[in-house]
């Protein structure tokens, strides 16, 4: 019996390792796929801060093109002005003059923002350009090393559990079912006793039930069903 308990003890410590190394190979790719969604976002970024400086430089294109096509009609205002044929239509020319002038600096000002725009866009998109950059080279970084680190646990995993089917068959069967489902539902399966209290869920155990695990019998915390055991049955 007290064969089987140590059997026990020592595959629930080989488990423990095991889980160990287990969640540092999710946690390696978790990092580098967190990376790559910093990228990604960075990407989105810079993509839409350009996207709307062209829009801007679009509007400018167009907005220069309506300006020379007011200075155009302003040319042809003051022609009309100098064939006036009397004061009338001298007046008419003036007023036609003057609604150009102010349609002239009003596309002359929009025009004007557009470029104070464009220039300030231009100005804020360097600093998500250089954190892009970073963060590109760091994922290059970071995917070099995580083949290795990855490779590294994997074999380091390979030698904890080495040996670990030799204590398993060593288990009676039905204490092997008992340990396998609480591995996969809230491990450690086995715990050891903490004077007269589950050290694992921190229930105390029956008197009765605690005399027979001080003997070396292999039972089951009454609350959380851990596998029970005193360090001293470990010992030669």
């Amino acid at each position: 019996m007290r064969e089987q308990l140590r059997a026990l003890v020592k595959l629930a410590e080989i488990d423990a390792k095991a889980r160990g190394i287990d969640d540092l190979l999710k946690g390696i790719p978790l990092d580098v796929e967190e990376r790559r969604s910093v990228v990604r976002r960075l990407e989105d970024l810079v993509q839409r801060q350009r996207s709307s400086i062209a829009e801007a430089e679009r509007l400018l294109a167009t907005q220069e093109l309506d300006v020379a096509a007011r200075n155009e009609a302003l040319s042809k205002a003051k022609g009309k002005g100098a064939k006036a044929k009397n004061g009338r239509e001298a007046e008419a020319a003036e007023r036609e003059l003057e609604a150009v002038r102010r349609s002239i600096k009003d596309g002359e000002t929009h025009r004007d923002a557009l470029k104070d725009r464009i220039e300030r866009m231009r100005s804020s998109i360097g600093e998500p350009k250089k954190a892009l950059e970073d963060a590109r080279a760091e994922l290059v970084v970071a995917e070099a090393e995580v083949e290795g680190k990855l490779a590294t646990l994997q074999e380091e995993r390979a030698l904890i559990v080495t040996g670990r089917e030799v204590f398993a068959k060593q288990i009676h069967k039905d204490h092997r079912r008992i340990y396998d489902r609480i591995v996969k539902g809230k491990p450690p399966a086995v715990a050891p006793l903490a004077g007269e209290v589950c050290s694992g869920c921190r229930m105390a155990v029956a008197p009765q039930r605690l005399h027979q695990i001080l003997r070396g019998e292999i039972l089951n915390c009454q609350s959380c069903q851990r596998f029970l055991y005193h360090p001293s049955l470990l010992e030669d």
